[in-house]
């Protein structure tokens, strides 16, 4: 052993400084706890610290990282198995805790309720072999549970070297852990072997999507179109569509202090009750009936009556209106005819 193995870091100097040292002697050893029988959380943490300061005695993730070594022993109380034993059997994968396959298995032996020990079968060569795994359970002896493995070519990752050196022993980890969480998924609920969190995708900054919150004009616009409305065109090409004729008002009716004018869309409509005749009226030209835009049941042009007599400035905010001109025609209709209000929503 190296004398740098028995020396600490600046990291595990600070961690030792805050180590109950009066408090450990109250530590009870346990053949049946897995060799450390605490009495309170405060224990188990100070049992963390002493951990983390252990140098040689864990493995390098661990070493001035009490919050892991809390985990660890946290872990190895629920399993009733050494904190040591466990630490020296784990790992760093993807910014998680994982364990080896070998304290898996043993942790699905102590744990999962069956009689006896997990058997194994393993049919086919090469690429093509198979596991299958079962076990008794242990309240109804006659009932056996069981897994079968894919083929060994479509088992993913296979990173470690026993995958070519010993495949039988590999596929009966795999096969154990899988017939556990099959069967008994609250076994290992949160523990994962190392090669189970290599398969899962890293999570990173260029996986991250965009949750930022949309402006309440967006979510108006989208309840006034509906789930399956197509999107609202942009103001400008409205006001192309339509740009009807301005209408002469008294001054009785201007609002001086008003930014009307700044809104697209927002010319004022004389009704088309109030106009005269002309080559410029609508006509429907199927039954020569002229369209009437002023009705004042229709509920366009109630509507905008209706936003008149609320106080609203004259600027229709349902995309759905606006972006269709009839329609659009009918609510400022609506709006003229409406007495005013004296105030302003």
């Amino acid at each position: 052993m190296t004398a740098g193995a028995l020396t600490l870091s600046d990291a595990e100097r600070k961690v030792a400084e805050r180590i109950d040292l009066a408090g450990t002697t109250a530590l009870a050893v346990s053949a049946e706890r897995g060799g450390i029988a605490f009495a309170n959380a405060e224990q188990l943490m100070n049992f963390a610290k002493l951990m983390a300061v252990s140098n040689a005695g864990v493995r390098k993730h661990l070493r001035g990282n009490p919050g892991a070594c809390l985990a660890i022993v946290t872990q190895a109380v629920e399993w009733g198995l050494s904190p040591y034993a466990v630490a020296n059997k784990s790992y760093f994968v993807n910014d998680q805790i994982a364990y080896e396959s070998q304290l898996v298995q043993a942790v699905i032996l102590k744990r999962a309720p069956i009689k006896g020990r997990i058997r194994f079968e393993y049919t086919g060569e090469g690429d093509s072999r198979v596991c299958r795994a079962w076990a008794r359970l242990a309240d109804e002896p006659d009932e056996i549970v069981e897994y079968v493995s894919p083929s060994l070519a479509k088992i993913t990752p296979k990173n470690s070297p026993l995958w070519k050196t010993d495949p039988d022993q590999q596929l009966s980890y795999y096969c154990g852990r899988a017939l556990c969480r099959r069967h008994f998924p609250d076994v290992l609920l949160g523990v994962y072997a190392e090669d189970e969190i290599e398969a899962i995708p890293a999570r990173g900054p260029e996986m991250a999507r965009d949750v930022t919150p949309r402006g309440l004009g967006a979510k108006l616009d989208a309840l006034a179109a509906g789930p399956k409305a197509s999107p609202p065109r942009p103001a400008a090409e409205v006001v192309e569509a339509f740009d009807p004729p301005p209408v002469e008002r008294h001054d009785a009716d201007a609002d001086p202090g008003s930014d009307d004018d700044d809104f697209p869309g927002d010319t004022p409509v004389t009704p088309v009750a109030e106009r005269e005749p002309g080559a410029d009226e609508e006509t429907d030209e199927e039954d020569g009936e002229e369209k009437f835009l002023g009705d004042p049941e229709h509920p366009d042009f109630q509507a905008g009556a209706l936003a008149k007599r609320r106080g609203h400035r004259r600027r229709c905010l349902n995309q759905s209106i606006a972006g269709d001109p009839e329609r659009l025609s009918r609510w400022y209709a609506g709006y003229d005819s409406a007495p005013a209000t004296d105030g302003e929503g």
